[in-house]
């Protein structure tokens, strides 16, 4: 085989291997684009907090990333953060009242089924009276940390949240970096 005939070889090799390598990653570029739109189209949606509805567990301009899929694995219980949906947009507030029980503030605390709940670890404010409420089957009621902020059940307009307008469960806030949280 002769020396120039060596040479050609070679040079076609590596030009198939330098393709290759580009192919492979073009390839991973394609995959890691998919994996991310799968992320944050489907599973995971990344949210704004636009007011102090829900301070100090939430301040105004954190970014959060709910969890649209995690709603179908475990059913949302009390303490979780949801986010919902009702005729005025979406909104982001914490489960304080399951199916069956009744619900009732005194001076601002809640009361399920005539026993306080503790909530000493997330609500910043105790305001106002309601009276005793039964949450209906398939629905949750649910309040802001800060009571003074009265988008919630409360309000005859949003009154309990039926499950099925449940869009996400809250798992991480991501912004600002200081006060990254997995919620849990």
């Amino acid at each position: 085989m002769s020396e120039t005939r060596r040479r050609r070889r070679s040079e076609g090799r590596a030009r198939t291997y330098r393709n290759a390598r580009r192919l492979g990653w073009l390839f991973s570029v394609l995959v890691t684009v998919a994996v991310l739109c799968l992320v944050f189209f489907i599973w995971l949606y990344p949210l704004k907090i636009v007011d102090e509805s829900m301070a100090p567990a939430l301040s105004s301009g954190e970014v959060v990333l709910c969890d649209r899929i995690g709603k179908f694995i475990r059913m949302p219980e009390r303490g979780d953060i949801v986010l919902f949906s009702t005729k005025d947009g979406l909104f982001i507030k914490r489960i304080v009242g399951m199916p069956g029980e009744t619900v009732e503030l005194v001076e601002g605390h809640v009361f399920i089924n005539s026993i306080p709940l503790d909530e000493s670890s997330y609500a910043v404010n105790y305001v106002g009276d309601m009276p005793p409420v039964e949450v209906p089957a398939g629905s949750v009621f649910v309040l802001g940390d800060n009571r003074d902020e009265m988008y919630d059940s409360r309000l005859e307009t949003v009154g309990s949240i039926p499950f099925d307008k449940i869009q996400a469960v809250l798992r991480l806030r991501v912004s600002p970096f200081s006060r990254i949280t997995y919620f849990s």
